[in-house]
């Protein structure tokens, strides 16, 4: 099984970083750039750049672009994950790789869940939880 543009892309990517080629503090090609250079969809190229954040290779500035990270860091921390085989998906990077940082997303997930069950308050619907169905809903 032949491993899909969006993966290639990322291993490519990753391992210029962890060489070198790609030094800390180089700016990457916009989104829409990366995804014209390689040929595929703006939303791959975001998909690329989300699954490097999520391995700790790269950081996203809101407005500036996205810069390869400093990555020195202790082992253990998302940036030195392994291939485990050329057929398999590898889903570790869905797991919080840094102390604190499950409690972090908890957190950001508890808030989210308050300002749109507050939001639907206020425009009057009632929001039917998993938890406890009620026979309004």
């Amino acid at each position: 099984m032949a491993a899909s543009r969006y993966k290639t892309l990322v291993d490519a990517l990753a391992s210029d970083i962890r060489t070198g080629r790609l030094a800390a503090g180089v700016r990457l090609p916009t989104h829409r750039g990366l995804a014209a250079r390689e040929g595929i969809a703006v939303v791959t190229a975001t998909r690329v750049y989300a699954q490097l954040e999520a391995m700790g290779l790269v950081s996203r500035e809101q407005g500036r672009g996205t810069f390869v990270r400093d990555i020195a860091v202790p082992a253990g921390h998302g940036i030195d994950q392994q291939v485990v085989a050329t057929d398999a998906v590898d889903l570790t990077f869905n797991y919080p790789s840094l102390p604190g940082q499950a409690d972090l997303l908890r957190q950001a997930l508890r808030e989210g869940g308050r300002r749109r069950r507050g939001a639907l308050r206020r425009t009057g619907v009632r929001a039917c939880g998993l938890r406890a169905p009620s026979p309004t809903c």
